[in-house]
């Protein structure tokens, strides 16, 4: 099988890989002062480093190829309930990326947290958490991409009225690559129409709420790749493709067989003990933190080495950072976060 999809994440990693002294110029942010401004005052190449805080805006990165780049939990980008979050929309490139940071608050039609339309930007490394949409994407929306969205927590997001669905695929062919994606009150990713995308290394378990939400819903016309994936306790199944429900990712394997289906698995990942609020709208969830949420998300590296640990794609491009073979989801991999 062919693997020229390495090509974008390689490209990637090079540039991220870069010592900081190559690029035009380093922006720091400290909490209090606005990103927005910062992006507007960039060049391309610059880097803009977010000092621990939360702050409270919208961004829309205005087709800059600038690199806004948190800490991780300590770093929030907290959503003004008027928009998405972060907004792609100005034909961004690779060269646009965000990592490190926490996406939560936001509230919009498409895209609550992440909104990507006609852009190809690069998200890393990032928590896309508690974010509402009315239409599609309650965490992120990709129309007409290549974006690369890799290393990434999409948990809690879910419906301010209608039925968004935590990434929401449409006319898109993005690389969404060692993510964790659980907890969401819908499916964990939708595609829809002319969709061809790369679905490798994520763990996608617990989504959905009631009677909806199951693990990927493909109504991509068999043109997405779905591999090496671990699927666990989804509310209604882990794949609904070609007007079948399949209960679990080994059943459906057989019976589509690869390119669009290869190396998944189904299994509990066995999540560490943490705060983990059991549905949404709880009291629980609501006073749940950020930190607790994902120190409750990474599998326990022992009782799970039959899931989620060395169990995603054997191409030695994906390995984790000690060279053994991928780890399912965001920790596994060359770019697994390091906070």
């Amino acid at each position: 099988m062919s693997f020229m999809f390495h090509i974008g994440i390689i490209v990637s990693v090079l540039l991220l890989a870069m010592p900081i002294s190559s690029f035009a110029a380093t922006i720091a942010v400290s909490a209090g002062d606005s990103v927005q401004a910062a992006i507007d005052a960039a060049a391309p190449s610059d880097i803009i480093t977010l000092a621990p805080g939360t702050y409270t805006e919208n961004i829309d990165f205005d087709g800059k190829a600038v690199i806004v780049l948190g800490i991780g939990l300590e770093t929030i980008l907290q959503g003004t309930e008027d928009g998405p979050v972060v907004t792609f929309s100005s034909g961004e490139g690779a060269e646009s990326v965000l990592d490190s940071v926490v996406v939560t608050g936001g509230l919009a039609a498409e895209g609550g947290g992440i909104y990507i339309a006609d852009s190809d930007p690069t998200i890393l490394r990032s928590v896309i958490f508690n974010n509402q949409s009315s239409g599609q994407g309650s965490g992120i929306y990709v129309a007409r991409s290549t974006a690369q969205i890799q290393n990434n927590f999409v948990v809690y997001n879910h419906s301010a009225g209608g039925d968004p669905h935590a990434i929401e695929v449409v006319n898109a062919s993005p690389e969404i690559v060692n993510n964790t994606i659980v907890r969401n009150d819908s499916n964990g990713i939708f595609l829809r129409g002319s969709s061809p995308a790369l679905i490798l290394n994520n763990l996608i378990a617990l989504n959905g709420s009631q009677s909806r939400g199951r693990g990927i819903c493909d109504f991509s016309g068999g043109t997405a790749q779905i591999m090496y994936n671990l699927f666990w306790s989804n509310q209604i199944s882990a794949l609904l493709t070609d007007g079948m429900d399949f209960l679990g990712i080994t059943r459906a394997q057989p019976v589509i067989g690869p390119p669009r289906l290869l190396g998944n698995r189904d299994g509990d990942p066995e999540f560490e003990s943490g705060s983990l609020p059991p549905i949404l709208g709880s009291s629980q969830f609501e006073q749940a933190t950020v930190d607790e949420l994902i120190m409750g998300l990474h599998p326990q590296p022992y009782s799970c080495q039959k899931r989620a640990i060395n169990t995603g794609s054997p191409d030695p491009a994906f390995n984790n950072q000690d060279g053994t073979r991928n780890n399912i989801g965001a920790t596994g991999g060359p770019e697994a976060p390091i906070w």
